[in-house]
């Protein structure tokens, strides 16, 4: 009985964290996602200079 409750502890407690921000996968894609985004910001700000350079 105790195992079983045991388990079952563990098992609702998994499914608790697992909601919200999501798992490190879900979080190290939108890391990526974001520094991606910040680069093509930072290139278009780039190209935008050098055209009023000329």
């Amino acid at each position: 009985m105790k195992i079983i409750a045991s388990f079952l502890i563990v098992a609702v407690f998994s499914l608790a964290s697992c909601r919200g921000s999501g798992g490190p996968m879900t979080r190290a894609g939108r890391g990526v996602d974001h520094a991606f985004e910040k680069t093509g910001q930072g290139i278009s700000k780039v190209g935008r200079k050098i055209e009023h350079t000329f």
